[in-house]
């Protein structure tokens, strides 16, 4: 098999998205097949590596194509894809995001070639994007998107919520759903019972710093709870830091919260283990990216009850939510497990099996081969991975 996938800003910037296609090429790849990746950088660049995963029948071959993005994804990469579409026989094309990728469709020339277009984020939505001028924006772009999706041969949400999200502005389409996965090497709990120096219960949360994940909130819930007790690290970085420091100061828990800034994937899975929870709050969670990551990790989670978040983690089980924007309810749910050992210890080690179970790469990868096979055309289907079902397909 022969894929060509598309994404703009693969493996530049560290979003979920981007390791998703990341893992997803290479996993594919390692499976056998020949993937092309198209992407952006800085220098226009081709790089090839053989994988293997040491079962499957052969080698499979994964090109890393990026065009120079000064000129922006769009127009550096339509002469390169047309190049491509030229000299090799694609049996399917898979795009990440409907807009920038998405809107290379109408501009090639692809025949009967199966098209899989994948829902990474809220701004794919027909609810997105939001702001003063977001209704002159959807009424310009939704019908262009909806386009895109009636031309793909499947949709692909990563989340139950996201799709609902574009059934909103186009009730007849279907879609799979088809979590982002987690590195279970990588994130993974601590080896030995976990220690703080300060004696301080280390909550974690790992987010950009903007006003969709409420970090806020978690200040103030933290200045509701018993005073020296709790240690609270944010990971990330965005716009809303500085008003950020400057409410911790004024709730007086500065010397509580750190702030770690953007770490490297290493980092931040250091991070995780040497945590005790894992808290965040946010308005919406379309990919959960770092809840999963926090289910690998072992760590019990305070979330919010929106998004994929309820796909992750269920109520009193692997976790606690609470609506978001409630600080008392964060509060409570924090000491409540700060107060109880034993519960953490079970919700933790309950994360670490749904991980395994749902969230490992190597799942993710067969659930996309599965989808593959259910759209090419040119050949009898391969033996198929039973589908999982979602509630539209």
């Amino acid at each position: 098999m022969r894929v060509l996938l598309l994404d703009y800003e693969y493996p530049r910037l560290a979003s979920g998205a981007v390791a998703a296609s990341e893992a997803l090429a290479r996993g594919l790849a390692s499976r056998g097949v020949m993937v092309d990746v198209v992407t952006s950088g800085q220098h226009a660049t081709t790089e090839s590596c053989v994988l293997w995963n040491g079962g499957s029948s052969e080698e499979g071959l994964l090109t890393m194509h990026r065009v120079k993005s000064r000129a922006g994804y769009l127009l550096a990469a339509l002469p390169l894809l047309r190049r491509l579409l030229r000299g090799e026989r694609y049996d399917l094309v898979h795009v990440f995001f409907s807009r920038p990728t998405g809107a290379l469709l109408p501009l090639l020339d692809l025949g009967d070639v199966p098209i899989i277009v994948s829902l990474h984020r809220s701004d794919d939505s027909s609810s997105a994007p939001h702001g003063p001028g977001a209704p002159v924006f959807r009424r310009l772009l939704g019908p262009f998107n909806r386009w895109i999706w009636r031309r793909a041969d499947r949709l692909v949400a990563v989340s139950e919520s996201l799709g609902a999200l574009t059934l909103r502005g186009s009730p007849n389409l279907r879609y799979s759903v088809v979590h982002n996965g987690v590195d279970l090497a990588r994130f993974r709990p601590a080896r030995t019972l976990r220690r703080s120096r300060s004696g301080r219960v280390r909550c974690l949360a790992v987010a950009g710093l903007t006003e969709r994940e409420r970090m806020a909130d978690l200040l103030r819930a933290l200045a509701r709870l018993e005073r020296g007790r709790f240690e609270l690290e944010i990971v990330g970085a965005g716009p809303e830091e500085s008003r950020l420091r400057a409410l911790a100061a004024s709730l007086g828990v500065a010397s509580e919260v750190v702030f770690g800034g953007p770490l490297s994937g290493a980092k931040v899975a250091e991070r995780y283990r040497e945590a005790d929870l894992f808290t965040l709050a946010p308005s919406a969670e379309p990919t959960g990216s770092g809840f999963a990551e926090a289910l690998a990790s072992g760590l019990p989670i305070v979330g919010s009850s929106v998004g994929v978040i309820p796909e992750l983690v269920e109520h009193g089980t692997n976790g606690l939510l609470v609506r978001p924007g409630d600080v008392k309810a964060i509060a409570d749910a924090i000491g409540r497990l700060a107060d109880d050992p034993h519960l953490r210890r079970e919700m933790g080690r309950l994360n670490r099996l749904k991980a395994k179970a749902t969230l490992d790469w190597s799942r993710i990868t067969e659930r996309y081969l599965s989808i593959y096979a259910g759209v090419q055309r040119r050949r009898p289907a391969p033996t198929r991975v039973a589908e999982i079902p979602s509630s539209t397909w």
